[in-house]
């Protein structure tokens, strides 16, 4: 099962206006969990600098901000080695 590291899940929650105070599972939808059009833009800026990336215009779709788990592995594969994260 994928892991969602608490420090995302915190990144996340700012933008996420129905989220209980529970962990995050992979597989919840971030559109059900309030985000919507401008949220992803106001949630992308936070993610780059956050984790000093930019994720490249491909990647910026409905498909990558569909649920946690999808953002996260997007954004994880674009990360150096685990203990860089």
């Amino acid at each position: 099962m994928l892991e969602i590291p608490e420090g995302f899940q915190r990144l996340l929650r700012v933008h996420l206006p129905y989220a209980d105070a529970g962990r995050l599972a992979p597989q919840d939808e971030l559109g059900a969990l309030g985000l919507d059009s401008m949220g992803v833009v106001r949630l992308l800026v936070d993610v780059e600098n956050a984790y000093g990336v930019e994720l490249p215009d491909e990647l910026l779709n409905e498909a990558t901000f569909s649920t946690v788990g999808s953002l996260w592995d997007t954004l994880s594969s674009r990360l150096g080695p685990p203990l860089l994260r």
